[in-house]
């Protein structure tokens, strides 16, 4: 297993990227282009989520997931874990299952510019609805210890 979440989205955008044709492997470098103005990024990275949608996912599950890895280690820092269920670990996994959950599901607009916004936030509020619930249900519990002792 990798050091860390970058290194493993790395790690899967690399294994797909040869299977990816040139036209593709010249979308993403377009979409990663430091050089371009934020909306061609956007328009690029739309289209990324267009061929994702269109599959195979398999193929552009990483190469969104690889694109979005900045603003996804960003955002990740935010959130905070619920022990002993909700680990670090455990919430990294649940937010890029939520990334590609809304890349697949959420409208595209006809001007993408806040299309990565989009796809952050409704996964970041997911995320956060998951930790939520997850904390109400540890504060409804209690312990084998407290529920003898208050049976005494």
């Amino acid at each position: 297993m990798s050091s860390s979440l970058a290194d493993d989205l790395r790690e899967g955008y690399r294994r797909v990227a040869g299977e990816l044709g040139e036209e593709a492997i010249a979308l993403i470098a377009r979409a990663r282009d430091p050089k371009a103005n934020l909306v061609e990024r956007n328009r690029n990275l739309a289209q990324v989520i267009a061929a994702y949608r269109r599959g195979p996912r398999r193929l552009w599950g990483p190469v969104v997931l690889d694109l979005l890895a900045p603003a996804i280690l960003q955002r990740l820092q935010r959130l905070r874990t619920q022990p002993p269920a909700m680990d670090g670990e455990e919430i990294r996994q649940q937010f890029v299952a939520e990334v590609l959950r809304a890349a697949a599901c959420i409208p595209l607009p006809r001007h993408p510019g806040w299309i990565k916004g989009q796809i952050l936030s409704r996964a970041n509020q997911a995320v956060r609805r998951w930790l939520a619930r997850e904390a109400r249900r540890q504060h409804r519990q209690d312990s084998y210890e407290a529920r003898e002792e208050a049976g005494r």
